[in-house]
């Protein structure tokens, strides 16, 4: 009997480090390639986040109900009134032309990393085009996403357009973003990589700005924006004033070394609906793991423009390792041999 309750114990054990090592390997994305998707972050703006850092540091909360704080990067700095209230984040930005906003947050306390061909992490926002996101009379507007390597180092919180000699923050991030261009303004979107900053000054925190005719790009803090392979198309999309549409943001491993980056745009909340504009490119990376995020728009024509987030969503296919279900069924295994024992 002795015997017998050991063998047990140690089952109970086994199993529940197998199912411990579950958890923890979903949300430290140690991987092979599986079917996915697993959700990482999932936040309606209705579980606790803030602006700023003014009621949590985040991120937090469960992989289905979310929260973290989203600091705001803004090239000017005043005019800008975002709020967060219940089911809605909303970026605004006063009548004035070549400006820029943008929301950086951390998604997780640990990176997920993408290690196997067939890895991908997904990035989901869903908004409503409230005013002016595209513009008109031959001035193009851009929709900017992008998904970071932060390091450890959680945004500054404030408009960090009074932080134009700070350092730390998002100054040392890593990572890939898009920018969707409105047809008006015959350029092309385009995807970049964004190098850690290695200067202080005007631009080091920035995440989806480089260089151009928008202010406050990082690429004003001596760094050169590196375009994706093939990651560039011809502008098309127009949006509608108060219509609902749905960015979705992918990151694949699609070879040794390679990743492949993507972003399609949808009418209607989730990618169920009709697709508008869709691009994608290639880039021999050294960056393969994620924990930061980005978005917002920037603006050449001189309007108000506002944009309601509804969404905020990370999944990835990147499951646990066989090591780890081996681990699982030999639990499960001396378990039910100690139930059948007994029933013998």
């Amino acid at each position: 009997m002795k015997i017998q309750n050991r063998l047990t114990i140690t089952a109970v054990v086994i199993t529940a480090a197998a199912v411990g090592a579950l958890f923890s390997q979903s949300a430290s994305a140690q991987s092979y390639a599986g079917p996915g998707p697993v959700p990482i972050f999932t936040d309606n703006l209705q579980n606790g986040s803030s602006i700023n850092n003014t009621n949590n540091n985040g991120p937090g909360g469960t992989p289905t109900a979310s929260y973290t704080s989203y600091d705001i990067n803004a090239d000017k700095g005043t005019g800008f009134l975002d709020t967060i209230t219940p089911g809605d984040l909303n970026l605004n930005m006063p009548s004035s032309s070549s400006l820029f906003v943008e929301a950086q947050a951390l998604f997780s306390s640990t990176p997920v990393t993408l290690a196997n061909t067939g890895d991908y992490i997904d990035f989901i926002l869903e908004f409503t085009a409230t005013a002016n996101l595209t513009a008109s009379g031959g001035q193009a507007n851009e929709l900017n996403m992008g998904l970071y390597d932060s390091g450890g180092s959680a945004p500054l919180p404030g408009n960090l357009a009074t932080l134009t000699t700070a350092s730390g923050g998002a100054q040392g991030w890593s990572g890939y973003y898009s920018q969707i261009l409105s047809a008006n303004g015959g350029t092309s979107s385009k995807l970049f990589y964004r190098p850690p900053i290695q200067n202080t000054g005007t631009g080091s925190q920035t995440l989806t700005v480089e260089t151009g005719s928008i202010n406050g790009g990082y690429g004003a803090a001596g760094n050169t924006a590196i375009q994706l392979v093939n990651g560039s198309k011809t502008s098309t999309l127009q949006l509608t004033n108060g219509i609902q549409y749905t960015e979705d943001f992918r990151i694949t491993m699609s070879g040794a070394g390679v990743l492949t980056v993507s972003n399609e745009l949808f009418t209607g909340l989730g990618t169920g609906g009709a697709l508008d504009y869709a691009f994608g490119g290639n880039t021999n990376a050294t960056d393969f793991s994620f924990d930061g995020l980005a978005f917002g728009y920037a603006n050449k024509a001189s309007a108000v423009m506002t944009q309601d987030i509804s969404l905020v969503q990370i999944t990835t296919d990147v499951v646990p390792e066989p090591s780890t279900w081996m681990l699982l069924a030999t639990g499960l295994a001396v378990m039910f041999g100690l139930v059948s024992r007994r029933r013998r």
